[in-house]
C-alpha cells in the first residue's frame, strides 16, 4: 500500500468566506439546527452566497467603530492511502484569511490556488469533463498533478430592513436538502448581480449571472462562448411550519451566430414572470420552472421536496401516467421533452433525544435531456458542469446521512447510491447537459436510466476531532468505498484520508 500526500496549495484572502451552511460544516450543529428550525420564521431556501460569522483566531485584528479588519490563518493538509496508486508523497497548504465588515456594507474576495492529486474515479472525471467540481476549470501540471485557482468576492449593501443588494463572483443554492435541483454549488464561481426583498411574510430574489461554455473547447479561451441566467425566486412563509417556494429562470446565449445579443434587457424587469417575455421578443431561450416545499413537523424534523420542470406538454405527461398505470404498447408515451425532476426529502434533529445527532434522507430523480437545449450555450450549466445537480440527467439517487456531534468529537456515516443511463461514443440518451436534445436517439419511448446503465455506491466514514475552536481546526480520519458498477466491469475506490483543516467551502465528489 502506498501513500500520497495531497497538496492544497492554499492563498486565501476572504472578507466573508462563501460557504453554504450545511452539515457539511464539522462543529456547527446547533447553527445548522437553528437554520432548519429555531430561526424558520426567518429562513429562506434561497441560502446565502457568504457566512456573516467565520470561526478564526484574529492574528491582526483592527476594529473601529463599525468597521472591522481580521486577518486569520487557514490550513488543509492531507494524507491519503490508496492501494494500486503509483502516485509519490508531496504537499502542504496554508492560507490567509481577511474580513472588513460595516453596519451596512459587507465586501470581501478570496482566492485559492490548488494544486493536487486527486484518486482513480475523481482523475477520471475530471479528464473527461476538464474541470473539478467547485473549482472550475482544471489544468494538468504533469502527469500527477492538477493545478485550479478559485476566486471569488463580493459587495453587500443592506439598504434597510427591505432591501439587500449583493454584485459577486462566486456561486448560490436554492433548497433545503442535501442537493438541489433548481440552483447548486457544484459548479466553479461566476459573475453575479442579487437583489433580495423581504415584506410581510415574503423574501424575493432576483439573481442575474453570467456563464462559460466550454464545450469541447476547453482550454482555449478565445473560443469559450458567455451565456446568461436570470432568475426569480419568491419564498412565502405561509405558516410557522410551511415554506413555499416558487423558482424560475431563463437560460441565453450572448451570441446567437454573427449576432452578438449580450444581456438582453427584457429580462431584467424584477416583477415579471420570464416565459411571457421570452414569448414576446420571439426566443428559442431555454426556461425552467420550479418549486420548493419545506414542511416543519414535530418540532425537529423537516419534510422537504422540489419539483423542477424544463418542458413538458400536459397531453404527453397524461400518456406517461397510463402507461404506468395500465401498461400497453398502443399507448405513445415517453416523449423526450417531458424534462423534468423530482426531490423528496426528511431530515431530523436529535433524532430519539440524542442531542447533537442529525439524521436525512433523501431521494431526487431527474428525466432524461432536462437542463438541455439545442445548443450547449443554451445548456443550464457552467463550465461542463449542471448547474443544478451535478450529476446532470438521466438518473434517481438516494443519500443517507447521519452526523453525531459531542463536545469536540464528530462521528459522520454517509451512504449515496445512484443509478445512472449513459450514452456511448455517438449516442445521446439525455444524461449529459451538454449535449444537444437534437441529436436524441428517440422521439417517443424514452425512459430514465434509458442507455447503458451504471450503478455508483458511495460510502463515507469519518470521525474528527476539533483541536483548536477559535480557527475551527480540526483533525479528521475518514474512510471512503466507492464502486462503480456498468454491468460488464466493475470498478472500486478505497482510501483512506488523515487530514488537518479549516472550515473550506464544499467540493462535491460524492457521486
Amino acid at each position: 500500500m502506498r501513500f500520497l500526500f495531497l497538496l492544497f496549495s492554499n492563498i486565501f484572502c476572504v472578507l466573508v468566506f462563501s460557504q453554504q451552511v450545511n452539515e457539511r460544516n464539522l462543529f456547527d450543529y446547533e447553527e445548522v439546527k437553528n437554520s432548519y428550525l429555531k430561526d424558520s420564521e426567518k429562513h429562506t431556501a434561497f441560502k446565502k452566497s457568504f457566512s456573516d460569522s467565520i470561526c478564526g483566531f484574529p492574528l491582526i485584528n483592527k476594529n473601529k467603530k463599525e468597521t472591522q479588519l481580521t486577518i486569520r490563518p487557514l490550513v488543509d493538509f492531507s494524507i491519503i492511502s490508496q492501494e494500486l496508486n503509483n502516485a509519490q508523497p508531496k504537499g502542504i497548504g496554508v492560507g490567509v484569511e481577511l474580513k472588513f465588515k460595516h453596519k451596512k456594507w459587507n465586501v470581501g474576495i478570496s482566492y485559492l490556488r490548488n494544486s493536487q492529486q486527486y484518486v482513480d474515479y475523481q482523475s477520471r472525471f475530471i479528464a473527461k469533463n476538464k474541470v473539478v467540481p467547485g473549482m472550475g476549470v482544471s489544468t494538468r501540471i504533469n502527469n500527477d498533478y492538477i493545478r485550479n485557482n478559485y476566486t471569488s468576492g463580493f459587495l453587500n449593501f443592506k439598504a434597510n430592513k427591505y432591501f439587500n443588494f449583493e454584485a459577486g463572483f462566486g456561486r448560490n443554492f436554492i433548497g433545503d436538502g442535501y442537493r438541489s435541483l433548481l440552483l447548486a454549488d457544484a459548479t466553479g464561481a461566476s459573475p453575479y448581480v442579487k437583489i433580495q426583498t423581504k415584506f410581510w411574510k415574503i423574501e424575493y430574489t432576483n439573481l442575474f449571472s453570467s456563464h462559460r461554455n466550454i464545450f469541447q473547447v476547453e482550454g482555449k479561451n478565445s473560443l469559450y462562448q458567455k451565456k446568461y441566467t436570470a432568475t426569480h425566486y419568491l419564498d412565502w412563509r405561509a405558516t410557522k411550519w410551511l415554506s413555499i417556494g416558487l423558482f424560475e429562470t431563463i437560460i441565453w446565449g450572448a451570441e446567437e451566430g454573427k449576432y452578438k445579443r449580450g444581456f438582453d434587457p427584457n429580462y431584467a424587469n424584477p416583477f415579471i414572470f420570464y416565459r411571457p417575455v421570452e414569448f414576446s421578443v420571439g426566443s428559442s431561450d431555454n426556461a425552467l420552472v420550479g418549486a420548493n416545499l419545506k414542511l416543519t413537523i414535530a418540532k425537529n424534523h423537516v419534510l422537504y421536496s422540489q419539483l423542477l420542470f424544463d418542458e413538458f406538454l400536459l397531453a404527453e405527461l397524461r400518456a406517461d401516467v397510463n402507461q404506468w398505470r395500465n401498461p400497453n404498447d398502443s399507448i405513445r408515451s415517453g416523449w423526450w421533452a417531458n424534462k423534468y425532476g423530482i426531490q423528496l426529502g426528511w431530515t431530523s434533529f436529535d433524532l430519539f433525544k440524542i442531542k447533537g445527532l442529525q439524521t436525512r434522507v433523501e431521494f431526487n430523480l431527474i428525466r432524461p435531456f432536462t437542463y438541455a437545449h439545442s445548443n450547449s450555450t443554451q445548456a443550464y450549466s457552467h463550465d461542463n458542469i449542471s448547474l443544478a445537480h451535478p450529476l446532470g440527467a438521466n438518473f434517481y439517487e438516494f443519500v443517507s446521512r447521519v452526523n453525531y456531534e459531542f463536545e469536540r468529537w464528530n462521528f459522520a456515516l454517509n451512504y449515496h447510491q445512484n443509478k445512472q443511463g449513459r450514452s456511448n461514443f455517438g449516442q445521446n440518451y439525455g444524461e449529459n447537459v451538454q449535449f444537444s436534445n437534437v441529436s436524441r436517439e428517440l422521439e417517443y419511448e424514452n425512459e430514465l436510466v434509458q442507455g447503458q446503465q451504471v450503478v455508483v455506491k458511495y460510502l463515507e466514514g469519518t470521525v474528527s476531532y476539533l483541536l483548536y475552536k477559535k480557527t475551527n481546526t480540526t483533525l479528521s480520519v475518514s474512510h471512503f468505498l466507492r464502486n462503480e458498477n456498468d454491468g460488464t466491469e466493475k470498478a472500486t475506490t478505497n482510501f483512506f484520508m488523515l487530514r488537518l483543516h479549516s472550515n473550506l467551502f464544499n467540493k462535491y465528489f460524492d457521486f
